[in-house]
């Protein structure tokens, strides 16, 4: 199995951790509390705040991987302007769905994130 690119992983147990080794994202394979509908959480988090996550069944670390090599540098920059200091603003929540706001200071772009908990549609 190919190596996966610019991820160092951390820790196996419990958790599966991998840090990206260019911008300090960390990546996690964690359990999840009983209320979730699936028991293990996966989830990339950048500066402290989850940009992806996705829902397992079972502690299923290959799926993780394959998630990692598609994602190989995670970062929260600017798409309209050269700006690498984008502000992640306030949550917002719609039922058991939570999104994160980002805002550009340079610009003043505004766009949500990709809904990091809940139900995945």
């Amino acid at each position: 199995m190919p190596r996966i690119t610019n991820w160092r992983r951390e820790s196996r147990s419990p958790t599966l951790a991998y840090r990206n080794t260019e911008t300090g994202a960390r990546a996690v394979l964690h359990r999840a509390p009983d209320s979730y509908r699936y028991k293990w959480r996966g989830a990339i988090i950048v500066d402290g705040y989850p940009v992806w996550s996705r829902g397992y069944e079972t502690k299923d670390a290959t799926s993780f991987r394959d998630e990692l090599r598609e994602r190989p540098a995670p970062d929260l920059s600017c798409p309209e302007c050269p700006n690498n200091d984008v502000r992640v603003g306030e949550k917002a929540a719609d039922g058991a769905k939570i999104q994160r706001w980002y805002d550009c200071p340079d610009c003043g772009y505004e766009a949500p994130s990709r809904i990091v908990y809940g139900a995945e549609r």
